[in-house]
């Protein structure tokens, strides 16, 4: 599947994208804005992605997840994104963005990112409410939550703990209407 946007194309995960994924979620500055600690391994991270279809082909996985790489219109890999936990009798989703080459960094790609999956999913898989956990000290992705319209639908005090201290967690949340409402363009 490919999903084209004005920059960006997103397109099915597929295993040759791995290598990518490990470097950029190991990747220091990246790994900063995630809420993950432990370093991901290729030979693991290739295991996991054998055993869990993540390309939509109808496995048990799949429909609760799916990822997507971002590339830039010449074909450039520069991210991750996709929506995991989905559950089709509650009508929601979890969503992540990785934009993991820093060259892209600062040009309103995670917006782009973040508008084109967010449409897909509420159009294609149905989805009633799209959430997100984030670290409650990442600006650059609060500025992308609030162009989306997403809501602060509360903080975790002290969640998870991160390089070796505590850090808040912030969930956020936004129900198709409310998206649909600043995005008529998209209805």
């Amino acid at each position: 599947m490919r999903i084209e946007g004005r920059t960006i194309v997103l397109r099915d995960i597929q295993r040759v994208d791995m290598e990518s994924k490990v470097r950029w979620f190991n990747d220091p500055q990246v790994n900063k804005t995630l809420l993950l600690e432990d370093k991901l391994d290729l030979q693991r991270t290739l295991q996991w992605f054998d055993e869990h279809a993540c390309d939509g082909s109808g496995s048990a996985a799949a429909q609760t997840r799916r990822e997507f790489i971002v590339e830039s219109k010449q074909g450039e890999r520069i991210g991750i994104t996709g929506l995991v936990h989905i559950n089709p009798r509650h009508g929601t989703a979890e969503c992540f963005c990785v934009i993991g080459e820093k060259a892209y960094w600062g040009k309103g790609l995670g917006t782009e990112v973040h508008t084109l999956l967010i449409d897909w999913g509420f159009k294609n898989l149905d989805l009633h409410k799209i959430w997100a956990d984030i670290r409650a000290e990442n600006a650059a992705i609060i500025k992308v939550i609030e162009r989306l319209g997403f809501k602060v639908e509360g903080t975790l005090r002290q969640e998870r703990i991160i390089g070796g201290k505590r850090v808040d967690v912030v969930r956020i949340g936004l129900l198709r209407d409310e998206f649909y409402q600043l995005h008529p363009e998209l209805s």
